[in-house]
């Protein structure tokens, strides 16, 4: 190793030069400042490199999973506006594309590929966070609508959002996993009602949404009837697989119309930058210890190639994860998500302690006077929530002890009842659970 740490171990190994040279020479003849957001990212979508991952069918272009960061490496190199991201990307559109019928799936993934509408995630609730199927939002059939009463929390990116991937439940009289149902639901609507949760970082990422007779179209729930369960776990796949190492993520600007950037120019919207605070990259840490005259310290040079050597296995495991899932074992690509998810918590936190290592007591400050404007001592408070969004670390750490090493699951009393007696019989609350 060099006297100075190389900021080329921040290079995304599987890049692929030749993927880089195609998308230049795409870019070369088709970006175009002067459209819109909206018109540009119609230009991208079509051409299929908001998902290139995707088959062409599906609206992408059959290339590996990887080859997004490369994508969008090289249109930041260009100079162009990057394709659309967020969590319909991340989420919703692959959940749909692998359950919902062709008339959904025509309905709501191009939205998404082409950055028109955004997507937040209806899953957690004040009582049931890690036993996600205790579950009590009810939706109830009304026709050919549900109506969606309950509560959701930890809803990021809710307030800009168009639709949210909801899990309410639509029977009581069944084993609570049984009786979820999983529809795409829309935001703008009466009975919804979404407020902001300020984190100790001072930021409020996060959303609780109150839901008072709200409305689902049953054209939109997705995977059938009471398989909300089935569903919910591979959205929750497809999370793990998108935030755990490896994986590759981009919400910014962000989607829809309430993101703010439909009607500007390309041009415009291509010289924004994401606010700084919540994530630390590899990159961000060379270059602030070079800054600090620190990239000569053995210990920071140690904690900066361990981040470095963490990060390359995270990339090999989503791949094994990826190629398991594609062999026909589900059951495996799940389980080497979760631990995904976990290796992906170890390198936020590390990557966060190495910023504070870098400044050393400065970056104990917060603010505007503290060092580096505070960003690395935020960005450390935010480090603690990694254990828990996406799956606690518990979580994970269950379905990798159950799905492959076989370990015996913890005994559930509950197992097998209908979810109404349940709910009754905890703590006596006769109104627990509606009565028919």
């Amino acid at each position: 190793m060099s006297t100075a740490f190389s900021s080329s171990a921040a290079d995304d190994a599987g890049s692929g030069a030749a993927l880089r040279a195609e998308v230049t020479a795409w870019l070369q003849e088709h970006w175009d400042p002067e459209l819109t957001v909206e018109r540009w990212w119609s230009v991208v979508a079509a051409a299929g490199w908001t998902a290139p991952h995707l088959s062409v069918e599906q609206g992408g272009r059959g290339l590996p999973q990887r080859a997004g960061r490369a994508v969008r490496a090289a249109f930041l190199a260009h100079g162009a506006l990057q394709p659309p991201g967020g969590l319909g990307l991340l989420m919703a559109a692959p959940t749909i594309l692998t359950l919902g019928t062709p008339e959904q799936i025509a309905r709501h993934v191009p939205p998404i590929l082409e950055g028109r509408l955004g997507w937040c995630q209806l899953f957690s609730e004040p009582g049931a966070g890690s036993d996600l199927a205790g579950l009590t939002t009810r939706a109830e059939r009304d026709g050919d609508r549900w109506v969606i009463n309950g509560q959701k929390v930890w809803s990021s990116q809710a307030r800009e959002a168009d639709y949210g991937m909801l899990l309410a439940r639509t029977s009581f009289d069944v084993p609570k996993h049984a009786g979820i149902s999983w529809f795409a639901f829309k935001l703008d609507q009466p009975g919804v009602t979404i407020r902001p949760l300020r984190e100790m970082t001072g930021d409020a990422v996060f959303n609780e949404v109150f839901l008072d007779d709200a409305v689902a179209l049953d054209a939109d729930l997705v995977g059938g009837e009471g398989k909300g369960w089935m569903a919910a776990n591979t959205t929750l796949h497809f999370e793990r697989t998108g935030i755990g190492a490896g994986g590759a993520h981009a919400g910014f600007p962000p989607p829809g119309p309430n993101g703010g950037v439909l009607g500007m120019t390309a041009g415009e919207a291509a010289k924004l930058r994401a606010p700084e605070g919540l994530t630390v990259t590899l990159a961000d840490l060379v270059a602030l210890a070079h800054a600090h005259g620190r990239d000569a310290d053995p210990a920071i040079r140690q904690k900066l190639a361990r981040l470095y050597s963490y990060q390359q296995v995270g990339q090999w495991n989503a791949a094994r994860a990826k190629a398991e899932t594609a062999a026909g074992d589900a059951a495996a690509g799940t389980s080497i998500a979760s631990t995904g998810k976990i290796a992906q918590t170890r390198i936020t936190k590390l990557a966060a302690e190495i910023g504070l290592d870098i400044l050393d007591a400065g970056g104990l400050l917060a603010g505007d006077d503290a060092a580096e404007g505070g960003r690395f001592g935020k960005a450390f408070l935010f480090a603690r929530a990694s254990s828990i969004y996406g799956g606690t670390d518990e979580i994970q750490r269950n379905i990798a002890a159950e799905r492959v090493l076989g370990l015996p699951r913890e005994p559930s009393p509950d197992r097998g009842r209908p979810y109404r007696e349940v709910l009754r019989g905890r703590a006596g609350r006769e109104d627990a659970a509606p009565a028919g």
